[in-house]
């Protein structure tokens, strides 16, 4: 029979003393190394911010296939000129974002057309991305308004960690396969139907 009095020794399978909480990687020498980065946008239930700052955005020219699953590709800046009629080709500002839960991510917005007008679904993610720089925010489409709404959090006021690589570090982690840098290259090709 155990005596009531003497302690009794912590059980070794409880689960709350065998978590670790995120933080705790840092004191044991451990850290997320970064070896791909996804280029999307924000999902509609995540709250996200932008990290301000010109050397964390840039404008880029992709091209977009959507036929099962969205495809991105960069393409080199100087083939803008010879994709410039394709339908599935557009300039993004591309920044870098984070979700509350931590994860980086490059999101590519939409830029006003060489007419300068700016349409609603170019507008409200630009005006977004701003707000995100400064708070927790999350953009969504509303069905039954049939438009994009814009929320902030009043009560999330932690501050996002970023990743450490500079900007071009980033993009090659995102698009490290997905690369157009000549006419022939095979995206362009099938485009064209030639392939």
């Amino acid at each position: 029979m155990t005596d009531p009095t003497e302690p009794t020794a912590p059980d070794p399978f409880d689960l709350e003393r065998l978590r670790l909480a995120p933080e705790d990687d840092a004191a044991l020498g451990v850290r997320e190394l970064l070896v791909s980065l996804p280029y999307k946008k924000p999902s509609k239930e995540v709250f996200f911010r932008v990290r301000p700052g010109p050397e964390y955005r840039c404008t880029g020219g992709l091209i977009e296939l959507k036929e099962d699953d969205t495809e991105s590709y960069w393409v080199a800046p100087d083939l803008w000129p010879v994709v410039a009629d394709e339908p599935t080709f557009g300039r993004r500002r591309v920044v870098l974002a984070v979700t509350r839960q931590g994860a980086p991510f490059l999101w590519g917005l939409r830029l006003p057309g060489a007419d300068g007008k700016v349409p609603p679904w170019v507008e409200v993610p630009l005006e977004a991305a701003a707000a995100a720089e400064r708070r927790w925010t999350k953009l969504y489409w509303d069905q039954g308004q049939k438009r994009h709404r814009v929320k902030v959090s009043d009560h999330i006021t932690d501050e996002p960690v970023w990743p450490e690589p500079p900007l071009a570090e980033l993009l090659r982690l995102a698009f490290k396969d997905r690369v157009i840098g000549t006419a022939d290259h095979p995206v362009l090709r099938r485009l064209r139907g030639e392939a």
